[in-house]
């Protein structure tokens, strides 16, 4: 196993450079797709794209026509081959990749999320990415929470698959996910049935709480459930001067609701997170605004402190509504969940972990105090009698994640496949989980 990951780690590393240089975000990662699905066809997998890889219902905040063909002719320009990403076109981005073994066993899924940030990477010479020539090629987008590396994890894991076929058991199935910032990506996949027949679903992230090469964290708890909301508040507009009473101000509604929404009442039983993230209104400076619009979020560590959460802002934002004379619209734009990892796969990931020379700590306890949409995937994965785990990498991390200037160290690639060959060994080969 370790021969085989070695052999292609050097590549592996560049494979992440070139996602790296050329990042799109959620529904527009046309690049990815096409540079993960040339690979696995090569390698011999069974590759699923465009509606057979995601749901075209199930998306949410897919971009406007316009920006969906130039991003998509973007990466044709960067040398996709379009025959890869052809079926992607409008928006259905993601890729998974099915290999067969000769004999009989488990149905094993590993999933990697591919999308990219809408932010601005750092120039500067300080930053490795810039002195090093792989720097985002695509301003406005970035790679700066680490799914290039995730992405190419799953592409050095594949590999291996596929080098060493005569020794699988079962089916392996890697699912490249899009769209995971924006949490619609595993819903999309999830309704394809793709993870239906999965007896084992593996996923990762690397960094968060754990900043050192070789770390691993396999009881990861404190995965946040968050639920989004476009919010739109419409008054009357007037002349700020002449006739000011006449207006119905739709800035000072939301100006109300913003701050009051950070003033609900923490619930007892655990954490909660509540965030404006976006205030739009007005137009100019003497005309009062009958138009803004907010994008919120709320999360809980548990779903039912979340739908608190919910609950709350939404008297929130109907009670400055009703204040300032506004009408109130509440659009859901994306939510996930809580989860926990199965314990069996913590036990057995713990026995795994400790035979690997890679892993210098098995941490005892992970807080993730984050949201991830594969909780979705993990659920629906758990209720049909699979097990599922998500695990943290540990990498020391230039800036922090969603930073400007975000850096890993890339030997996390390395340890992350050959975490996941390992658990493929033990679930498949002769140690079942107990």
């Amino acid at each position: 196993m370790r021969d085989s990951i070695n052999t292609h780690f050097e590549e592996a590393v560049r494979w992440r450079r070139e996602l790296h240089r050329h990042p799109q975000p959620g529904w527009l990662e046309f690049y990815s797709t096409g540079f993960i699905a040339r690979r696995l066809c090569e390698w011999g997998y069974d590759v699923r794209l465009g509606k057979d890889a995601v749901a075209p219902e199930q998306r949410v905040g897919l971009p406007e026509a316009a920006v969906l063909d130039a991003e998509y002719d973007r990466a044709v320009r960067d040398g996709i081959d379009e025959q890869f990403i052809a079926p992607a076109k409008g928006g259905l981005t993601g890729a998974v990749g099915i290999l067969r073994g000769a004999e009989p066993g488990p149905t094993v899924g590993f999933r990697f999320d591919i999308d990219s940030l809408e932010i601005t990477e750092s120039a500067d010479p300080s930053h490795r990415p810039a002195a090093e020539g792989f720097v985002s090629a695509n301003p406005g987008y970035a790679h700066m929470c680490g799914h290039d590396a995730h992405t190419a994890m799953g592409l050095l894991l594949a590999a291996h698959f596929a080098e060493n076929r005569d020794r699988l058991k079962g089916t392996v199935k890697l699912l490249f996910q899009p769209n995971e910032e924006n949490l619609s990506g595993a819903q999309a996949m999830i309704a394809n049935g793709l993870v239906d027949d999965l007896d084992y679903l593996f996923g990762v992230h690397v960094g968060i709480c754990l900043k050192q090469t070789g770390q691993i964290g396999l009881n990861v708890f404190d995965w946040l459930a968050m639920s989004r909301f476009e919010v739109t508040f419409t008054g009357r507009a007037a002349h700020a001067a002449v006739l000011p009473n006449a207006g119905n101000n739709a800035l000072l509604g939301a100006c109300a609701a913003a701050t009051n929404l950070y003033a609900i009442a923490r619930h007892g039983a655990g954490a909660s997170r509540v965030n404006v993230g976006v205030l739009r209104a007005g137009t100019t400076w003497n005309i009062i605004p009958d138009k803004a619009y907010l994008r919120m979020e709320t999360r809980g560590v548990t779903n039912e402190i979340n739908e608190y959460m919910i609950l709350k802002a939404r008297e929130v934002l109907e009670g400055a509504a009703k204040m300032y004379g506004l009408q109130l619209e509440v659009k859901p734009a994306a939510s996930t969940i809580s989860a926990v990892n199965s314990p069996e796969l913590i036990e057995l990931g713990a026995r795994v972990a400790q035979s690997l020379p890679s892993v210098r700590e098995v941490v005892p306890a992970c807080s993730a105090n984050g949201s991830e949409d594969i909780c979705l995937m993990m659920q629906r994965v758990q209720q049909r009698g699979g097990k599922a785990m998500e695990i943290l990498l540990g990498t020391p991390l230039g800036g922090g994640h969603h930073s400007t200037t975000f850096d890993l160290d890339e030997t996390v690639i390395r340890n992350g496949a050959e975490f996941f060959a390992a658990m493929y060994d033990a679930v498949a080969g002769n140690r079942p989980v107990e």
